[in-house]
C-alpha cells in the first residue's frame, strides 16, 4: 500500500509562507542597490580634511557629510563654517585631530608641522595626500578622484561637465578682451601665519584669472607669494588693488586700505579702486571659477560700485 500523500496547503496559505522571507530579503536588496549608487553607501568614513579646495569639491559632489572636522581657512560654502575647526592647516594640533575620532586625514599636502602627520600615523589614523588642482585641468581631475573616493562619481563627472563649459566661455570673453585695455592689478592676501601683507605673484592661480580677466599682474616676481612692504606698494604702482577678504576686514573699508603706508602713494589710492575680493575666488580652480572671473573683470574694467 502506498502512504497517503499529506493534504496540499491552499495557494493562499503558501503565498503568506512566503511574506516574512521576503520582507528579510528586501533590506539587503536595497543595501546592494545602495552600494551601486553614488550615495555614499556603507560604512560612512569620519574625515577630517584640511584643504579649503579639496572642502569645496566635496559640497560640490554631495559628500560633505563624510566631513567631521575642517581647518581654519576652509569657509566656503558658508555651510562648511558650522564644522568644528581643527585650526590653521599649518599649524595643526594633533590632539584636535584625534579628538574628532577620524577614520581618515584628508589634505593637499600643505599641511604642518610634520610632527602632527607622524603622531597621526602613529595612533593609526590614515592620512590621504590628493596633489591640489594648480591648473584647471589637474582641478578637475582632482574633483573626479574625490568622486570616486566617496562614490561620488556620476556627481562629480556632471559638476565637471558644466564647469568645462563655463570655462569655454571665459575664455571667448578673454579673446574679445585681447584688444583692449590692461589695467595693472594688485591681488593683495594677508597672511595669517606671517601677520602681513602678501602680493600674489605671477604664474599662479591669480595670475591666469586676472589674465582671463583682461588685467595684467603688477607684481613683477613669479611663484608664491612676496611681502608687501610700503616700498613694494608704491613701486609696482597698481591701477587696481583687489585685496582678499580677511586682509581687507581688518582695516574695515576701502577708504582705510588707501591710507595704509605705500598704498597712499599708487594710482589705484588716488582714482578709489580698491575693491574687497574673496579669497576663495582666486586661491584655487573650481566650479566657481567661471563666475569668479566675470566678477573680475568687472572690477579691473570699472563696471562694478566699489565695496
Amino acid at each position: 500500500m502506498t502512504s497517503p500523500r499529506p493534504p496540499r496547503t491552499p495557494a493562499r496559505l503558501r503565498t503568506c509562507a512566503l511574506i516574512p522571507a521576503l520582507a528579510l530579503l528586501l533590506p539587503l536588496a536595497a543595501c546592494a542597490r545602495g552600494d551601486a549608487r553614488d550615495d555614499g553607501a556603507g560604512d560612512r568614513p569620519r574625515v577630517v580634511s584640511v584643504s579649503k579646495q579639496i572642502n569645496e569639491f566635496m559640497y560640490d559632489i554631495g559628500a560633505q557629510d563624510v566631513i567631521v572636522a575642517k581647518d581654519l581657512t576652509s569657509v566656503y560654502p558658508p555651510q562648511i563654517r558650522e564644522k568644528p575647526s581643527v585650526g590653521y592647516h599649518r599649524a595643526l594640533s594633533a590632539e584636535g585631530i584625534i579628538s574628532t575620532r577620524p577614520t581618515l586625514f584628508l589634505t593637499d599636502g600643505n599641511v604642518g608641522p610634520e610632527s602632527v602627520l607622524e603622531q597621526l600615523r602613529k595612533v593609526g589614523i590614515p592620512i590621504l595626500v590628493l596633489e591640489p588642482g594648480s591648473t584647471v585641468d589637474s582641478a578637475q581631475l582632482l574633483m573626479a578622484r574625490l568622486g570616486r573616493e566617496f562614490h561620488r562619481e556620476r556627481v562629480a563627472d556632471s559638476v565637471v561637465a558644466a564647469w568645462r563649459q563655463g570655462m569655454e566661455r571665459v575664455r571667448a570673453d578673454s579673446a574679445r578682451r585681447a584688444a583692449g585695455p590692461h589695467p595693472r592689478v594688485l591681488v593683495v592676501h594677508f597672511g595669517q601665519l606671517v601677520n602681513n601683507y602678501l602680493a600674489l605673484n605671477r604664474g599662479g592661480t591669480a595670475d591666469r584669472m586676472l589674465a582671463w580677466a583682461g588685467g595684467v599682474n603688477a607684481a613683477d616676481s613669479t611663484g608664491g607669494m612676496a611681502r608687501l612692504t610700503p616700498e613694494l606698494f608704491a613701486r609696482l604702482a597698481p591701477d587696481v588693488i583687489l585685496a582678499t577678504d580677511v586682509g581687507f576686514d581688518r582695516v574695515g573699508s576701502a577708504e582705510k586700505f588707501a591710507e595704509l603706508p605705500g598704498v597712499a602713494l599708487t594710482p589705484a589710492a588716488r582714482t578709489g579702486r580698491i575693491y574687497r575680493i574673496d579669497e576663495a575666488d582666486v586661491m584655487y580652480f573650481g566650479p566657481r571659477t567661471p563666475e569668479a572671473v566675470r566678477r573680475l573683470a568687472a572690477l579691473i574694467h570699472g563696471d562694478s560700485t566699489r565695496t
